[in-house]
């Protein structure tokens, strides 16, 4: 079942939220220019900010897996960014520009980064990736994070740590292409019931990417990236499929490598997934017509997936719980 909701904790943070608007727009207008006014307003925000960390905090209970969209596309420029989370340990699945920021803003705690996973060792996988390292390593004393991706993320990561004066074996970014093989996944990551495996189909490895699968204790969520993963055997009978895609006419207008959503829609069917979550809508009109693609191409349980969604499938049942963060 899917549903869509907000949790009392979230309910509150809203509230929260709404206050912080008023006490900045009152405050500018009733004198932010002053001292006062503006350290009443930094005051409300480090409030607001702290709750949201505290509040957040349940997002890393054993309770459920977890998927968070922490980016998207603007001004036409895609800004990947995906993070899971799962038995007390964060994944961000490609790090775009802003990735680092986004999870911030919504109180995510970047100390408890495990790991940050490419779909692909291009730029706008790896913009952030300098940023994220800085977020993680200021709340705990690990100095190395991991990075894994396809072949090339060595070389890439290699030269990242070299301009920043690190080394990547003491601290920094250590990098490991698992190079998973068409039809054969590379377990990455397995601990406290969680398995993360990287794998690729055959197109996507000539492109050089790939795409990862997360199963916790019986509930599963596959992230796509750009890629064509959603009909990969790696795939099969996930309860989420988080994968980015085109309308069809900005997929011809563009001449675009990666899906479109009647494609998505297509494999999803034949692969017997639970929920399709699109990513990468430039805005609501092209997220809903993306969408209207899907169901048409037969597949309905498609949604959306814009920054600041949250995709929780609970231990307790086969639910699947999709609501803002």
């Amino acid at each position: 079942m899917i549903g869509v909701g907000f949790m009392n904790a979230i309910g509150k943070s809203s509230v929260v939220f709404v206050t912080l608007s008023g006490l900045f727009w009152g405050g500018w207008v009733l004198g932010s220019q002053t001292p006062e006014g503006q350290e009443a307003i930094a005051r409300a925000y480090a409030t607001y900010t702290e709750q949201q960390t505290v509040t957040n905090e349940d997002l890393f209970d054993s309770t459920a897996l977890r998927a968070v969209v922490c980016g998207g596309s603007e001004n036409g420029a895609q800004q990947p960014c995906l993070a899971v989370v799962a038995g007390g340990k964060l994944f961000v699945v490609d790090a775009g520009s802003g990735a680092a920021t986004s999870l911030a803003q919504r109180g995510v705690p970047m100390a408890r980064l495990q790991a940050v996973l490419l779909t692909s060792s291009g730029m706008q996988q790896m913009a952030d990736l300098g940023e994220m390292f800085g977020e993680a390593a200021r709340g705990r004393d690990d100095a190395l994070l991991p990075v894994y991706g396809p072949a090339d993320t060595q070389r890439m990561v290699d030269g990242l740590n070299q301009a920043a004066g690190m080394d990547g074996a003491t601290r920094g970014l250590q990098a490991w292409g698992p190079s998973p093989e068409p039809g054969r996944s590379v377990i990455v990551f397995e601990a406290d019931g969680l398995t993360v495996s990287a794998f690729t189909t055959q197109e996507d490895a000539f492109s050089g990417r790939v795409g990862y699968r997360f199963d916790y204790r019986g509930r599963s969520i596959v992230v796509g990236g750009d890629g064509r993963v959603v009909g990969a055997d790696a795939a099969a009978n996930a309860d989420v499929v988080l994968q980015s895609a085109h309308s069809q006419a900005l997929a011809h207008l563009h001449q675009q490598a990666s899906m479109t959503a009647a494609e998505v829609a297509a494999h999803a069917s034949t692969s017997n997934a639970g929920l399709v979550v699109l990513t990468g809508a430039g805005n609501q009109v092209e997220a809903q017509v993306q969408i209207a693609e899907a169901r048409a191409a037969g597949f309905s349980d498609v949604v959306s997936g814009r920054v600041g969604t949250l995709v929780e499938l609970p231990l307790d049942n086969m639910d699947i719980n999709v609501r803002p963060l």
